[in-house]
């Protein structure tokens, strides 16, 4: 009876694996990814099963899970080529080459020494050039952060440094519309974290290395990136091997996932709620998904290669999973990460990440602008619920997750038209496509506060459109003069700010333009109807 009942399943496990297979050829991966799921609930000790779904995660771009399925499976079979092949590929998309380098090498000595078939020739292949590219990566220079001394003249200067200071006054005045105290909010949360790293501590327990300090820094780096990324900076050489000692400790105290993706947490968190409570999965899901906004935001900030932006897509996947699974929970249960404006700050920082990574490298960032679009019209369209009962913010807290996120966004359109205007070979319609580039750019920038230098900055790229498009000097002379009237007020906060060459050169391009044309409307020579195309602008390509 008992032999029966096991073929049985086997049977069933086979052929959920055929179907699954099926789809995963037809590249339908998430059905795969589920045919697969209910195969190993028949046979969980079968390592292709386990393999099998590693490679729809990977398909998917799932990383961390294939990682997870790919382990399973060599756990189970260690000779199995397949497995430790994806554990390569997907370590090396998370960037973490010293394993994708152990893992391909590990794939390449489970293969036959000699007489290979055809298809392990390929997978030969694959492994060998696999190695070579996590090899050379391991290799590559890394990158210098930028240092700011303690005490120089640039650190008195610096954004966050002038914003605190004209934060009593701006708060004695109850005022709402300045980027200082978006600022000033951020950069206290930043020093929060950075104090609670100088906390760690490293001590031998038992011949092993273990940490010691207080958690809380990861939660205090993230709602600082989350809030205001611009007050990010670096002004110590260690702060990476800091930080990595900070989220260990952070995510052993609470038990937080390391290796595993979305879906494995969907699958195993309301497991340990039912046996531990609220008490120990908050803290685990929120040191989670907090570690993954920074390793998102740290990995795109320094360029490296590799699939960084996605990290923020997994800690969306969880947010909107956890918000729908535990609606009616109270929020000092569940936590403050799935709040409607955490996971607004997530998708706008997501959103900027990706615009970023697709402009470096349009070819290998795996989306098209359009999908960026649709992320910024989702942002857009949502109307975020007012504060709860009980729930105190703060005003830079208001601008940062109410008002920026759709400010980010409608430039991020505006960004989009511009690029489809310039593919554009109709020149009728290509015009048009300036046109609303333009309109997204001044609709993006007039909700940046006045005194920010991205107010001023997406108006240079609304006028840029303008003159792209010839739009007549009655539209955009007034522009021309917001910028020139918000300067003052920009400069005392972000005049030493790290885009200032750049965005003070466009500055006086506008200002330029603004002079010569209105000195010619005097003299009569041209009329508020006509368009005013300066030539060195239609020459250079915008670079947003």
């Amino acid at each position: 009876m008992t032999s029966s009942n096991a073929c049985h399943t086997s049977k069933n496990a086979e052929d959920l694996k055929a179907e699954g297979n099926a789809l995963h050829q037809s590249r339908q991966y998430q059905a795969a990814y589920d045919k697969y799921s209910e195969a190993i609930k028949q046979n969980p000790e079968n390592a292709v099963l386990w393999a099998n779904r590693a490679a729809s995660s990977l398909a998917m771009k799932r990383y961390m899970d294939a990682i997870s399925d790919a382990e399973k499976a060599t756990t189970i079979d260690p000779g199995y080529a397949k497995a430790w092949g994806r554990q390569g590929t997907a370590n090396f998309a998370l960037n973490i080459w010293p394993k994708s380098v152990d893992a391909f090498k590990k794939a390449l000595e489970c293969l036959p020494s000699g007489n290979l078939s055809k298809p392990d020739q390929v997978l030969k292949a694959q492994f060998e050039e696999g190695l070579k590219k996590a090899q050379e990566a391991i290799r590559r220079p890394s990158f210098e952060p930028v240092i700011v001394p303690a005490g120089s003249v640039a650190q008195n200067n610096l954004p966050w440094k002038r914003a605190m200071a004209m934060e009593p006054s701006l708060l004695a005045q109850r005022r709402m519309d300045t980027s200082a105290l978006i600022v000033s909010y951020a950069f206290r949360e930043f020093q929060r974290g950075l104090d609670d790293m100088k906390k760690i501590e490293t001590r031998v327990v038992n011949g092993q290395q273990a940490f010691f300090g207080v958690t809380g820094g990861i939660e205090a780096l993230s709602n600082a990136v989350l809030r205001e990324r611009r007050v990010f900076h670096i002004s110590d050489q260690n702060f990476f091997d800091t930080y990595n000692q900070q989220m260990m400790l952070e995510a052993s105290r609470c038990n937080a996932w390391t290796t595993q993706g979305p879906q494995i947490i969907q699958a195993e968190a309301p497991k340990r709620l039912r046996t531990l409570g609220w008490g120990a999965l908050r803290p685990a899901l929120a040191v989670t998904v907090r570690g993954w906004i920074m390793r998102g935001f740290l990995d795109s900030s320094f360029n490296l290669p590799g699939s960084s932006p996605e990290f923020l897509q997994y800690a969306i996947d969880v947010i909107e999973w956890g918000a729908r699974m535990w609606k009616n929970v109270p929020r000092k249960d569940r936590g403050t990460i799935f709040d409607p404006t955490f996971l607004c700050g997530v998708k706008s920082l997501y959103l900027n990440l990706r615009m970023e990574a697709f402009s470096k490298n349009p070819k290998n960032a795996g989306y098209s602008m359009e999908d960026i679009a649709k992320l910024a019209r989702e942002i857009i369209e949502q109307d975020l619920p007012p504060p709860g009962p009980g729930e105190e913010i703060d005003i830079g807290f208001y601008s940062s997750f109410y008002v920026y996120p759709k400010a980010h966004a409608l430039v991020i359109l505006g960004w989009y038209y511009m690029q489809t205007a310039r593919k554009t070979k109709d020149t009728a319609t290509s015009l048009k496509l300036y046109a609303e580039s333009a309109e997204y750019y001044t609709q993006g920038a007039n909700r940046f506060h006045a005194d920010d230098e991205l107010h001023v900055s997406f108006l240079k790229y609304a006028i840029d459109a303008h003159w792209l498009a010839g739009t007549p000097l009655k539209v955009t002379l007034p522009i021309c003069k917001q910028i020139r009237e918000a300067v003052p007020a920009m400069k005392k906060i972000w005049e030493y700010a790290s885009s200032a060459q750049q965005r003070d050169q466009s500055i006086e391009e506008v200002l330029a333009f603004e002079n010569q044309f209105r000195m010619l409307l005097a003299e009569g020579k041209v009329t508020l109807e006509e368009s005013g195309n300066p030539d060195p602008v239609l020459k250079k390509e915008s670079k947003h």
